[in-house]
């Protein structure tokens, strides 16, 4: 504790972000990739509550019968929660548990995917949503944690509030029905991800945040 009181102390203005990277040229779009019609994809640890596995399974409650949903994780007998809530929901002809998956897989799940959704109480970061961006596809998310400052205010996904399955139906939604507004969304995630989050952009940082310090300490 006494080392976070001083790392408090210390104040906001002396501290340096630098964003987490990833491998821009592995998660990226593919030119004449199909879509899978209506489909949403989860990228998460549904044991864990802060991922909102629960509002996004609401959420597809009050959704159209074709709106699918494709979960990257383990289901039964691994995993307990979310297993327990679809079935509880009605939704287990919707709902797919891939299990874990291979990075080449994960890629293709992003790529064929109509929107990927984070419905997250906290995020530390985000990167699924990252990935997601990377590849082209937009990304439904809640304004928790990092995950705003992934998404951005312009354009490369939809934000709502957390706990909101109704926010959360209606922004997917309207996501589906506008193929030509999933296309914008798309192209503008993947300029932001080039503009922020590949590891060249981080090291750029690192170095900037180096130099900064070099010259204040000459």
């Amino acid at each position: 504790m006494k080392f976070l009181d001083e790392l408090w102390s210390i104040g906001f203005k002396r501290c340096a972000l630098v964003y987490n990277g990833l491998d821009a040229d592995f998660f990226r779009p593919r030119n004449g990739a199909p879509k899978r019609a209506n489909s949403l994809l989860f990228v998460g640890n549904t044991d864990d509550s802060k991922k909102g596995i629960l509002y996004l399974l609401q959420a597809l409650t009050l959704l159209p019968e074709e709106v699918t949903l494709t979960i990257v994780d383990q289901g039964t007998p691994f995993k307990a929660y979310a297993p327990e809530l679809v079935q509880k929901f009605r939704l287990a002809s919707r709902v797919t548990f891939t299990g874990k998956v291979s990075p080449e897989v994960l890629r293709e799940l992003y790529i064929s995917s109509e929107a990927v959704v984070l419905p997250s109480l906290y995020e530390g970061f985000g990167l699924p949503a990252a990935e997601s961006m990377a590849c082209g596809t937009p990304v439904i998310g809640t304004r928790a944690g990092a995950l705003p400052e992934v998404v951005g205010e312009k354009g490369a996904g939809i934000l709502v509030p957390t706990r909101n399955p109704k926010a959360l139906a209606q922004a997917i939604l309207e996501l589906l029905r506008d193929p030509e507004g999933r296309k914008i969304m798309g192209a503008a995630g993947r300029q932001r991800v080039e503009e922020f989050f590949t590891w060249e952009r981080v090291a750029e940082q690192t170095v900037e945040v180096y130099k900064e310090l070099l010259c204040k300490n000459a």
